[in-house]
């Protein structure tokens, strides 16, 4: 969607004790929000596993067409499989070197 903002397909499954088999509690699309989270989202296949992290629901009622609205919010999340789905998000930071600033990103 952008580069703060990707909306991902998303099934969550629980292994039920008694048959051995999984069952599906959620399925639905789910909108990444924030810069790390976004680009997280575009590294991810079909098949991945994720842990959840920071996580909103919202629900808006439309009277008029008398239906409501639920809206999943993902703000962070992990690698379940302890791969790295990670990419570098952050700004390249300079190596330590002699000392010397460099003028161009300073604020002032």
């Amino acid at each position: 969607m952008s580069d703060t903002s990707t909306k991902v397909r998303m099934s969550v499954s629980r292994k039920n004790k008694q048959t051995g088999e999984y069952e599906q509690d959620f399925s639905g699309f789910v909108l990444c929000i924030g810069t790390a989270a976004a680009r997280k989202a575009m590294q991810l296949h079909e098949g991945s596993r994720i842990k959840i992290g920071d996580c909103d629901v919202t629900t808006k009622y439309d009277s008029q067409k008398k239906i409501t609205y639920t809206n999943f919010k993902m703000f962070s999340f992990e690698d379940a499989d302890g791969g790295d789905t990670s990419t570098d998000v952050t700004d390249p930071q300079p190596e330590v070197g002699d000392g010397e600033l460099d003028d161009n990103r300073l604020p002032f």
